[in-house]
Parts: C-alpha cells; sequence; structure tokens
C-alpha cells in the first residue's frame, strides 16, 4: 500500500515505521525544522520489541497535494488536534471530485476530529482510531522513543460494504507486527473512552509535573482524576453516547495498572509547545454546559493549568 501519515512525531512516527518495517511505501508529511531534518537524514525509532534507523521519504503538505490522491490508498493524520480542520481545508480540494480518494484515518486525541475530517471529505472514507498503552514521543529531531505494548481501534464513522472489507484488510497487516488492533462497530464509543482518560489524567499531570502513575495511586489526587473521568462521561451524552459509571470505572482500574508515562500534555508542556487544552478539557466543559451542567473539576485543573502555563511562556 502507498500510505502517507501527516504528523512525524511520536505515535505518527511509530505507524509509518511500523508499516514501512512490512514493506508498505510510507511517506511523511511534516513542517519546519523537522521536515529539513527528514529530507536529508534517517529516521530513528526505539521500542522495546524492535527499532529502525532508515531513510523515509518526507514531504510539505504542499508537495502532497501535487501527488495525485487516487495513488494513495491511507493517510494517516497523527497531528495535534487543533491542525485538524486547517489540514482538512487543504486537503478537501486536492480530493474534491476524484473517482478515486485515499481513507482518513485519525490517530489524534480528542473526540471531534472525525467529525470535522467527514465535512471535508466523502465521509465513507472518514476512519476513526486511536491507540492504547503506548507511549511515544520524539526525543530530538529524527528520533523518535516508544514504549508499551501498543493496541489499536478502529472504526469506519459510516460504515459501508467497501470500508468493513478495507479495514479487516488494513488489521490484517497490522497484526503482523507486534501490536494489538480492533475493529469497532462504534468507534465514537471507543474514542469517548479514551477522551475519560485523556481528561482524567492529560491536564493534571501537566499541571502538576507528575507521571500518571504517582497521581492515580495518590489517595487524594486520586479523587480528582475520578472526578474530571466522570465529568467526561456526563458529557458524552451531548455525542449520543451513554458512558456508564461501570465504563468510568473500568477506565480508572485500567489506568491503576497501566505503566506510568509522562501523558503527551506534560511533554508539551516541557517542550514549551501549544497544549491541546480545548481538545481534550475544552469539549468537557462545552458538553455540561449544554445540559444546563457545570464541570467543576475539569473547569478548574484546566483554567489553572491554561493561566500557570501562559504566565510561564511570557516570561521566556
Amino acid at each position: 500500500m502507498n500510505i502517507v501519515v501527516i504528523g512525524a512525531g511520536g505515535v505518527g512516527v511509530f505507524y509509518g515505521v511500523l508499516f514501512h518495517k512490512l514493506g508498505h511505501n510510507v511517506k511523511f508529511v511534516a513542517r519546519g525544522k523537522n521536515l529539513e531534518y527528514l529530507k536529508e537524514n534517517k529516521i530513528k525509532l526505539t521500542h522495546s520489541t524492535f527499532s529502525l534507523n532508515e531513510k523515509i521519504e518526507a514531504l510539505s503538505i504542499e508537495e502532497l497535494v501535487q501527488l495525485n490522491p487516487k495513488d494513495i490508498d491511507i493517510i494517516f493524520l497523527a497531528t495535534k488536534s487543533m491542525s485538524t480542520e486547517n489540514i482538512s481545508l487543504k486537503l478537501e480540494e486536492w480530493t474534491k471530485n476524484k473517482k478515486e480518494i485515499p481513507y482518513f484515518i485519525s490517530l489524534q486525541n480528542g473526540v471531534e476530529n472525525e467529525d470535522i475530517m467527514c465535512e471535508h471529505y466523502n465521509k465513507e472514507f472518514v476512519i476513526g482510531g486511536l491507540t492504547r498503552l503506548i507511549a511515544a514521543h520524539t526525543i530530538t529531531l529524527g528520533h523518535v522513543e516508544s514504549t508499551g505494548e501498543v493496541q489499536t481501534i478502529l472504526g469506519a464513522m459510516y460504515p459501508t460494504k467497501q470500508n468493513q472489507e478495507f479495514l479487516e484488510n488494513l488489521k490484517k497487516e497490522l497484526d503482523k507486527t507486534n501490536t494489538t488492533t480492533f475493529l469497532s462497530p462504534n468507534i465514537k464509543l471507543e474514542l469517548w473512552n479514551k477522551l475519560i482518560i485523556n481528561n482524567g489524567l492529560n491536564a493534571i499531570c501537566a499541571l502538576l509535573g507528575e507521571k500518571t502513575g504517582t497521581l492515580i495511586n495518590d489517595k487524594k489526587i486520586s479523587k480528582l482524576i475520578y472526578g474530571l473521568m466522570s465529568e467526561t462521561a456526563l458529557a458524552s451524552k451531548v455525542a449520543g453516547v451513554d458512558i456508564t459509571k461501570e465504563n468510568v470505572d473500568k477506565m480508572f482500574e485500567l489506568m491503576t495498572k497501566f505503566e506510568s508515562i509522562k501523558p503527551s500534555m506534560l511533554i508539551d508542556l516541557e517542550k514549551n509547545r501549544d497544549l491541546e487544552l480545548e481538545d481534550i478539557c475544552g469539549v468537557v466543559i462545552k458538553n455540561c454546559e449544554k445540559q444546563g451542567l457545570d464541570a467543576p473539576y475539569t473547569r478548574a485543573i484546566s483554567t489553572i493549568l491554561e493561566f500557570s502555563y501562559n504566565k510561564q511562556r511570557k516570561k521566556q
């Protein structure tokens, strides 16, 4: 298959390398210094089960749209959620009125990326995706370090016979690797289940500068985390997803057993990058407000984090 990965950060590089090792033709879309580096140098990925240090083609999004979309089978979107709208606008004209277009698969944080993508592409070619039990971060330019056993959940936003056959074939390819892949008939539910974890841990870890295991196993802080997770379940009702208390308990228990990691928001804070506060915490607050409810745990943690981080950045 011909595969394009937009976003050559931790998750993007991990999945790009997986398919490259399987023998597929992979191209990374990057920008700035990362693009300059990847055009001239090898990409390095280290994981406990494998490693790679090879040259893989990299291009800009402007170079991507010079290609014929019918020659590409899959485009993985592995960027920060705040870039989804802008990227989709750029690629909309590229695929418009084309008989053959690639499948667009989001591997991002948040629950609204796929809905945005459906506004810009043929919705039958939009696939929701999420990763679990993986930590993958850029150490230096061109070098990504990853840990975890890695689970991938994929599902079509609007299932058809064609996209189900595509997903079955994609799963067969991923099953050749040391990762586990599940196909979901209700990907929106899976995305909200992941948001329970992200809203529960991302912002509070960034605020306190601690790894997930340290906080979720702390007697007092764990109660705040459970509150954050419960507010996410309330917010999901606006999206037509009914997440029960049992779902919340299951996600909370899962994280107490998961390897302690630095979540993406803490990594972004340490590297002075923009935080995905709106896409993780903001959607919870917004959806609770639509029901006439507040989300006090989420509002307090995200507001304090945003204020302190902006103050810190102004000093630099």
